[in-house]
């Protein structure tokens, strides 16, 4: 009996991961799935995709070598090996995959980019697909999105309410009193460069702003693909076709737009035509950048060229998150810090009895280590918040960002003006037991 062959179909064999072709035309998309159904590359396709499901991943990235494939899970974001695949079966997988995504399993050189969706149970998760070859071998990217976004709002994001009234009120929030009404200037939204969050943060903040009341029309190029949300119009600008963002933002102003949003800046050109659309035509203007914290936001645009009053003038304040991984409620340890500790956090001891740090499982007697805890499967952490800074560009600050060039002295006359540093919100995070001192210093770090 044991000579028998297996013939169980390939598609029945691993976890129960249902994968859809949703790229192209039915007929198409029904002969890729027939395709990949009865190869035996789908198994570890389905296996890999089942355990970054289930272990709540975010992405997951593969790269092959000729020896083999190392593959990765990013749960909120950080990266966790997975077990490792020998190249012919990570090359069958790899095949799966751009076929469901009606792309060239042949083509081991060229970047790919595609789509294709991904079901366990009631977890449906849409694959955004991207591979490129590489000096070793080939490097795979896919992205898991939930239908249903992580977040809800900004507060949800972690925000605090004072800085959310703060945010509203620069960003153009209707005000009864007149005299406390912005209806211009310059907000810019930033995460860190090597961290995650920019497209989230970007899509509540804007959520966040009175579009209702105003009209929004927001500016990307074909690759960006930003901002999707209702009563804000999108005008995609092709630079292929000879059009500028600059161009087409001068162009808008006979649309009478109120507000205007640039995900991405591409260039001074954009960057001063929107200064002018402020301090000239006073518009409300949102960009994005990537930077350490609100005064590198700033410093960042000024270093595009653009004349440093101009930016002065225009600007009304920067939101920048840094995300940060949340302590596991199941299991996370409470400790007693002595006051000195405590002092050293920048917090006070009088007011901070108790903190908290990641579970560190101890061994029986027997030396048998504990199971892990169900809800984080033993990583200790669930989930991220975000740690927000809103410096908000005060009259002094405003003066300052003309002519001062050092980061250190602008950083201590924001905080003079009332500004919170990332650090200072962090350390509340800590103090309520959220996350813990080592993760902060982690996400500080990123």
């Amino acid at each position: 009996m044991s000579n028998i062959p297996d013939t169980t179909p390939p598609n029945e064999l691993g976890p129960p991961v249902e994968f859809k072709s949703t790229a192209g035309e039915q007929p198409a998309n029904q002969a890729a799935e027939i395709q990949c159904r009865q190869s035996m590359g789908i198994v570890p396709a389905k296996q890999i995709v089942y355990e970054a499901i289930v272990g709540r991943g975010d992405r997951i990235l593969m790269d092959f070598t000729a020896q083999g494939v190392a593959s990765q899970v990013e749960v909120d974001g950080v990266w966790q090996a997975l077990p490792a695949l020998d190249r012919q079966s990570g090359d069958m997988m790899l095949a799966v995959f751009k076929t469901l995504a009606h792309l060239n399993p042949q083509d081991r050189v060229n970047q790919q980019v595609g789509e294709f969706t991904a079901a366990f149970g009631k977890e449906v998760r849409k694959c955004h697909f991207t591979s490129a070859g590489t000096q070793t071998g080939e490097r795979v990217i896919i992205k898991l999105i939930s239908k249903k976004g992580k977040f809800d709002s900004l507060s949800d994001l972690g925000i605090r309410d004072p800085l959310v009234d703060v945010y509203k009120r620069i960003s153009g929030r209707h005000e009864d009193d007149k005299n406390k009404q912005v209806t211009s200037g310059m907000v810019v939204i930033a995460t860190p460069p090597s961290g995650g969050g920019l497209s989230t943060v970007w899509d509540y903040a804007m959520r966040a702003t009175d579009r209702f009341m105003r009209d929004f029309v927001c500016f990307e190029t074909p690759d960006m693909n930003e901002t999707d949300i209702e009563n804000i119009l999108v005008d995609v600008v092709d630079p292929d076709k000879g059009k500028s963002l600059a161009a087409s933002i001068e162009a808008a102003d006979l649309r009478q737009i109120d507000v205007y949003l640039v995900p991405q800046l591409a260039d001074k050109a954009t960057l001063e035509r929107l200064c002018y659309e402020v301090n000239t035509e006073s518009k409300q203007v949102f960009v994005s950048v990537r930077a350490t914290d609100g005064i590198d936001a700033l410093l960042t645009l000024r270093g595009s060229g653009v004349a440093p009053d101009m930016l002065s003038q225009a600007v009304n304040g920067v939101l920048h998150m840094r995300l940060c991984r949340r302590l596991c409620e199941n299991c996370k340890q409470p400790f007693q810090p002595n006051p000195q500790y405590v002092q050293q956090l920048g917090l006070p001891p009088s007011h901070v009895q108790v903190l908290y740090q990641q579970y560190q499982p101890v061994p029986d007697e027997e030396g048998v280590m504990p199971e892990p805890c169900p809800a984080c499967l033993g990583r200790g952490f669930v989930g991220r918040i975000g740690i927000f800074e809103l410096t908000e560009i005060t009259e002094p600050l405003r003066q300052a960002l003309m002519t001062e060039s050092d980061p250190a002295k602008l950083r201590q006359l924001s905080v003079e003006q009332g500004n919170q540093s990332t650090l200072t919100e962090g350390m509340l995070l800590v103090a309520q037991g959220i996350t813990s001192v080592q993760e902060l210093q982690r996400a500080m770090g990123s």
